[in-house]
């Protein structure tokens, strides 16, 4: 009997330390397991064709993800494409930034920014990360470093090598700008002008983290460095496959796209755990992205599904933000409410307002109620989160809203003030300023009827000294167009060709001398004609000078238009005439040698240079008779005036040519605006 009951102790004792066993083996799954339960968002499933690789949270607790296909939004209910319907291609983008109501979209050729009115984009290389540091943002792309300024892209330029590197990553830590490239992990003092730069280790550089004060990077894709504040580099973990990281908590949870997800202790790098789909609820062990929203959720995306690990803390109340104002039906885009300190001022007719509450709340399926307040007294709680108010009348409100958990004692609330003014016939000014106006309208009727008659008469006067000025400028200019002692010698000579019975010479000076004069006749009618018809009229002009005058000379016309035809270049006509009849009257005539007379056009930059140069006695040694100096003064000063008013510049020159002391002739220059008929 003793026998028997010493063995029953010790069978129970055995039995016991196998229990026993069993439960300190079993403990660390069921812990394990309980860690590692991840619900899948089903609303994912209407996407499950793409991959998510970014996910982040704005200041409204909205969750983004961006996808090889679309920008996405998750509420906690329903997951949205976000510019479906927008001009911005998502798909196949590269980096992803949100700061208040900006979103910063890049991808291989450019930066798209997008704000609650209107959408910009800016050529952009390869953009991996933008980041921001004192109100300046910066752009890592495969093109080195860029700055964000408002309108435009500006590229950095720091030191050869880093800017034709691909950056990865840029952050601020310990006074440094750290820069992660393919060529190396390199610190500069500023991005700027820095003063001085340092390639701390050569390699292909990621990835920065911070955790509490600590900075990591990743290295090749497989070694995590952490950076200390004297610029030393310490290796704290490497793998023998790529992986990706995030800080989760005090966690750093190591994912790639074969083994699933490694949580490494982020104090100590001791390995914790591993998750994949072999000991959760995962699908895929090819982990895709992390992240660790303002609630303690915890998102996972695998190759085509999306989950999450809520936070099991409850939240004692929800975050509440203005998702949407309507001013009569129509978007408030340029202001974002949540963060409006002012009073909003709207017009007497902005009286119908709609406003639309909202809460992202992803760790509690618990009902969230909103209540509200215009005036004094809040609003019995509901779930309908839509407020509209219809023909508010002038004056000021504080508008109030507060959000719960359904029967929780606990509100987040945001609130906004504005004012609706006062139609402008109600306001007593208005009555003042219709008195003052009225008065001031018949004294300016009255003022202007006095005006209109005195208006008249001047205008008529000045109408009479235009057409006067008009006539006089005409009248000189069609005296000028052609000396009458020339048409009078020319008369003569086709008089004494008839009495030689020179019939061919004869017909040759006729025709040309009626092609001048009809080339004369028509260009007086214009205002400009083109260069071959100047030069036309020159080349006619100046033969029937040769038959006719008694000294012999040449004459040569030069063009140097650069590419450009005389047809298409515009003049006033006969600018160049009355210089070249001056240069055969009162310049060759009078010397003893062959005359020679060079016309030149010459395009230079944006003017047409003119000049006459002859090789006569001089334009200050002329000896004519009074009257032909008299003429010749006349046109130099209405010609210099025609070519002053075409230019605002002092462009017209008339200088004699020495050689040796001797005036070997003259030179008569000037430029005008190149105007072309195209």
């Amino acid at each position: 009997m003793k026998k028997s009951i010493v063995n029953l102790i010790i069978f129970r004792k055995l039995y016991l330390k196998k229990v026993l066993l069993i439960l300190i083996v079993c403990l660390p799954f069921s812990v394990f397991s309980q860690d590692s339960v991840f619900e899948e968002i089903t609303a994912f499933k209407n996407f499950d064709t793409s991959s998510i690789f970014e996910i982040t949270q704005d200041n409204n607790h909205t969750i983004w993800l961006r996808t090889n296909k679309d920008l996405l939004n998750y509420n906690g209910k329903f997951i949205s494409n976000r510019f479906k319907n927008s001009a911005i291609k998502s798909s196949l983008s590269t980096a992803l930034f949100i700061n208040n109501d900006s979103v910063f979209i890049g991808n291989s050729n450019n930066l798209s920014l997008i704000t609650k009115s209107n959408i910009f984009s800016f050529e952009a290389k390869g953009v991996n990360k933008i980041f921001k540091h004192k109100n300046i943002y910066y752009v890592a792309s495969n093109h080195g470093i860029f700055y964000f300024n408002r309108n435009y892209l500006q590229p950095l330029k720091t030191t050869y090598n880093l800017d034709f590197s691909i950056i990865n990553d840029i952050i601020f830590y310990d006074n440094n700008f750290i820069v992660a490239s393919n060529s190396g992990l390199w610190i500069l003092s500023d991005l700027f002008n820095p003063k001085t730069i340092t390639l701390l280790s050569k390699g292909n550089f990621s990835t920065f983290k911070m955790y509490q004060n600590k900075l990591f990077v990743l290295k090749n894709k497989r070694t995590i460095f952490q950076l200390k504040p004297n610029n030393q580099l310490i290796e704290k973990y490497t793998s023998d496959e790529e992986f990706n990281f995030e800080v989760v908590t005090d966690k750093l949870y190591l994912f790639s796209k074969q083994t699933g997800i490694d949580v490494l202790n982020a104090e100590n790098f001791i390995f914790e755990k591993r998750i994949n789909k072999y000991n959760s609820n995962i699908n895929s062990n090819v982990i895709t992205a992390i992240f660790e929203d303002f609630e303690g959720n915890l998102f996972l995306a695998t190759e085509n599904s999306f989950y999450i690990q809520k936070n099991k803390k409850s939240l004692l109340k929800p975050n509440l933000y203005i998702d949407k104002v309507l001013i009569n039906y129509k978007s408030l885009d340029t202001i974002n409410l949540n963060n409006y300190t002012k009073k909003l001022h709207l017009n007497s007719f902005s009286n119908n307002i709609s406003i639309a509450l909202n809460s992202n709340v992803f760790s509690s399926d618990k009902t969230i109620e909103y209540r509200y307040k215009l005036g004094d007294k809040f609003s019995p709680w509901q779930a309908i989160n839509q407020i509209n108010f219809a023909n508010l009348k002038p004056g000021s409100y504080q508008f109030v809203a507060e959000a719960r958990f359904k029967n929780n004692k606990n509100n987040s609330f945001k609130s906004f003030s504005f004012i609706i003014k006062k139609p402008i016939y109600q306001e007593l000014w208005f009555y003042i300023i219709c008195a003052i106006a009225f008065l001031l309208i018949a004294i300016f009727f009255l003022e202007m009827h006095l005006k209109k008659v005195n208006k008249r008469n001047q205008k008529k006067i000045k109408d009479l000294e235009i057409k006067n000025h008009l006539q006089t400028l005409e009248q000189k200019a069609l005296q000028l167009q052609m000396n009458p002692h020339f048409i009078f010698n020319v008369l003569n000579g086709i008089k004494a060709l008839g009495n030689s019975e020179k019939k061919q010479e004869l017909n040759e000076t006729i025709s040309s001398f009626s092609v001048l004069l009809r080339s004369v006749l028509n260009n007086s009618r214009l205002e400009e004609i083109s260069l071959k018809e100047e030069i036309t009229t020159l080349k006619n002009y100046l033969k029937l000078e040769q038959q006719m005058s008694s000294k012999n000379f040449d004459f040569f016309i030069e063009e140097n238009l650069n590419g450009i035809d005389a047809e298409e270049i515009l003049i006033p006509p006969m600018l160049m005439q009355p210089f070249v009849e001056n240069a055969i009257k009162h310049g060759i005539s009078k010397i003893n040698r062959k005359g020679n007379i060079l016309i030149t056009f010459d395009v230079k930059q944006a003017f047409l240079h003119c000049s006459i140069i002859d090789n006569g006695i001089g334009i200050y040694h002329d000896t004519t008779n009074n009257s032909e100096k008299k003429h010749t003064s006349v046109a130099f000063k209405v010609t210099k005036e025609r070519i002053e008013n075409l230019s605002k510049y002092n462009v017209f020159t008339a200088k004699e040519i020495f050689k040796e002391s001797n005036c070997i002739g003259t030179k008569i220059s000037f430029k005008i605006p190149l105007k072309t008929d195209y």
